[in-house]
């Protein structure tokens, strides 16, 4: 764990969250309030602490501003998303615009986020066991149909199916703090 992220623990090796708040509720704030009204910039800011307060034990191992800023637009998002339900169609057009923006704005960053997500996803699948792994990039990476892949590997479609379950299910037990943004990311890879 590098030392800018070692400096936000304490004793116990759970995460100094007071510490968190006190260096970075106000740019969270500001950055929220690029996107939403106050009242709802500053309960953002307040659930993305308040998340941080419940999974303390949380191990973070690139960056923790990356996570907070992640945290906080994804909040956001759903913020927006809900202002969206309540509105009629022609005042969401405003919403979208702002989407937009979050999403502009947030490139840079999300670059660095991407790249932590990509790796922690690599990481994953580098543990499946090799012909689960294999039918896995098979069927996710390369868009094969489970049929073409039982074919070229000679195995039933059953097992293909199998293996492909089992993957997943690993990938969402170890990327469970990152799934919105996997999603995010799993999305815009298509």
């Amino acid at each position: 764990m590098p030392d800018e992220i070692h400096s936000w623990y304490v004793s116990g090796g759970t995460l100094d969250v007071e510490k968190l708040f006190i260096h970075y509720s106000k740019p969270l704030f500001y950055y929220a309030l690029k996107f939403v009204d106050e009242e709802a910039a500053r309960d953002i800011v307040q659930d993305v602490f308040l998340k941080l307060w419940t999974d303390r034990q949380l191990q973070i191992s690139k960056s923790i501003e990356g996570l907070l800023f992640t945290m906080a637009r994804n909040k956001c998002l759903q913020q927006i998303e809900k202002q969206k339900i309540r509105l009629d169609h022609r005042q969401s057009s405003g919403l979208r615009l702002k989407e937009d923006e979050i999403r502009f704005y947030s490139t840079e960053a999300s670059s660095l986020i991407e790249l932590e997500l990509q790796e922690q996803l690599e990481k994953t699948i580098g543990t499946l066991p090799d012909k689960c792994r294999e039918v896995f990039i098979l069927s996710r990476y390369h868009n094969k149909m489970n049929r073409e892949i039982a074919e070229e590997l000679g195995i039933s479609i059953k097992t293909v199916e199998k293996h492909v379950s089992a993957a997943l299910r690993l990938i969402r037990t170890n990327l469970k703090d990152y799934l919105p943004l996997l999603m995010l990311f799993l999305q815009d890879r298509s």
